[in-house]
């Protein structure tokens, strides 16, 4: 089998794909920092594609090219996109949107045409658009591609098991550090009276998340995770607000009313700011490489050791985040290689 990784991307001119790419074009360039991404920890050791053996494709309504759905967007400046131009300019969609049997078509045309080896299929169409979804994965089933849904849609899960998939709801920003804090004051026995979480998002993604219809996915998918974690249900509020003005710059904020010692009360207010796409595309490229790897290794189902990535993960419900970040590791530990002897993610974490 070829080492060359295909990914395809359902809804390749939205502002993380575009992201995605444009990152990908620059990585190849070299001298760039691996800031954000995971998988370069393993590449050499568990022989993961290098990004100049990886190709992009995908599908999306608009078909215009990569170049002009970044601008569009607006994530990175022309600075960043100029030296990538020619790149982005020759990158458009195999097609808009597609039934399940023409995209199986492409799937199989794009793998003959760059000569591919595995190929994963990453689902970020926009929140509710459920029965794309399903016809994303069903295509990524019947090409033996691996799957991940990166969105809080219903997918069809239960097509996917001959094959590896992940997924659901790229946990990127708030619910990240949501799953690093909540283990934290659960672990000190502090009880958390109430958890306030909104944020102020501008994008495409935050117009239809901020419908409080189109919304109801992304909403329940942040809210589950916290009782879970605390192994009891405190107040918990998650509000979405759409404010064009922010941009593909998320403001969330967080207040967190906390019981100490003789029941005498403290409160955390947590204010960060959040580049929605800088820090989903990394997570989507580790994707793609992970499930490139679990494709040669023949996995199959849900990739549980993935659950990092995800606020919904399918197949466990572990959503401590350094829990999950050890599922990662012995995953790889799984497949012994004396050039990752020593090294883990969760050391550097602690450090």
């Amino acid at each position: 089998m070829s080492k060359r990784l295909g990914i395809c991307i359902a809804g390749l001119n939205g502002a993380v794909a575009s992201t995605v790419v444009a990152g990908l074009a620059w990585l190849r360039r070299g001298g760039m920092p691996m800031h954000g991404l995971i998988s370069e920890r393993y590449r050499q050791s568990h022989d993961l594609a290098d990004w100049s053996e990886v190709v992009v494709g995908g599908w999306d309504p608009r078909t215009e090219t990569i170049w002009d759905s970044a601008r569009r967007h607006r994530v990175l400046d022309e600075a960043r996109l100029l030296p990538v131009a020619q790149t982005l300019k020759r990158i458009r969609p195999m097609g808009g949107a597609v039934t399940a049997r023409v995209a199986e078509r492409h799937i199989e045309q794009f793998r003959r045409a760059h000569g591919l080896g595995p190929i994963v299929v990453i689902n970020l169409v926009p929140t509710g658009e459920d029965e794309a979804s399903a016809s994303y994965a069903q295509a990524a089933a019947a090409t033996g591609s691996a799957f991940v849904n990166f969105t809080p849609n219903r997918c069809g899960e239960e097509q996917l098991q001959d094959i590896p998939y992940a997924g659901r709801d790229g946990k990127t920003g708030q619910t990240w550090l949501k799953s690093v804090l909540a283990p934290a004051l659960r672990a000190r026995a502090l009880h958390v009276a109430g958890w306030y979480s909104t944020n102020l998002l501008g994008n495409e993604d935050g117009r239809v998340v901020g419908d409080p219809i189109k919304g109801r996915a992304k909403i329940r998918d942040k809210s589950e995770l916290l009782g879970t974690m605390l192994g009891y249900e405190p107040v918990h509020i998650v509000q979405i607000h759409y404010f064009p003005p922010r941009g593909d710059t998320k403001e969330s904020w967080d207040y967190v009313e906390v019981e100490g010692f003789l029941g005498l009360p403290m409160a955390l207010r947590i204010s960060a700011q959040y580049r929605d796409s800088i820090l989903a595309a990394p997570m989507c490229l580790d994707l793609a490489r992970f499930m490139g790897w679990a494709l040669t290794q023949g996995r199959k189902g849900p990739q549980t050791w993935l659950s990092m990535f995800f606020k919904a993960p399918y197949g466990t419900k572990v959503h401590e985040f350094e829990r999950q970040v050890q599922m990662l590791e012995a995953e790889f530990a799984r497949v012994p290689s004396s050039a990752c002897a020593g090294r883990g993610l969760t050391r550097s974490l602690r450090r």
